[in-house]
């Protein structure tokens, strides 16, 4: 069946991704290159509601994020990644890949293997093994957030069986 957005055909993507989780990640790729634009000072940034709402999921770093024209995003490099690459991947995904039962657990094993990187290459980086680069860390979010959005669209695939 190739009827992905055909919900009737028992092969087709949840209604949830396209009316929540899609909006969301939407929301936060935007929100997280966002402050450049609103803010003039690294105090306005420090003090916006950008910086407050990633400060709960992101560390912040400063010596690890990305700036435009001096101010900081709201996301540190390997975030901005994640956040930027996952609704287009969403996207991708949804319209031009159709899930298949046994390619479930290549998926499940590649998103594995991405977290277990991005988690080696924080361990290390916070014990000093090694110091990451800011593309490092973004290359690590962007495949992060391409695996997360496999993942995400082999959870909200209807199948009846």
């Amino acid at each position: 069946m190739t009827g992905n957005r055909d919900l009737s055909s028992g092969s087709g993507l949840h209604p949830l991704l396209y009316y929540v989780v899609l909006p969301a990640t939407l929301f936060f790729a935007v929100v997280a290159w966002s402050p450049p634009f609103f803010h003039s000072s690294l105090l306005e940034w420090h003090e916006s509601w950008q910086r407050l709402l990633f400060s709960r999921i992101c560390h912040q770093q400063l010596d690890r994020t990305f700036t435009v024209q001096g101010i900081p995003l709201a996301a540190c490099s390997r975030c901005i990644g994640i956040y930027s690459v996952l609704p287009v991947a969403l996207v991708v995904f949804s319209f031009f890949f159709t899930v298949q039962n046994k390619a479930k657990p290549y998926i499940v094993g590649m998103f594995a293997t991405v977290s277990l990187i991005v988690i080696v290459d924080g361990a290390a980086n916070l014990f000093q093994l090694w110091q990451s680069t800011d593309l490092i860390r973004l290359l690590t979010g962007v495949f992060w957030g391409v695996a997360t959005a496999l993942l995400l669209v082999i959870a909200l695939t209807h199948r009846d069986i």
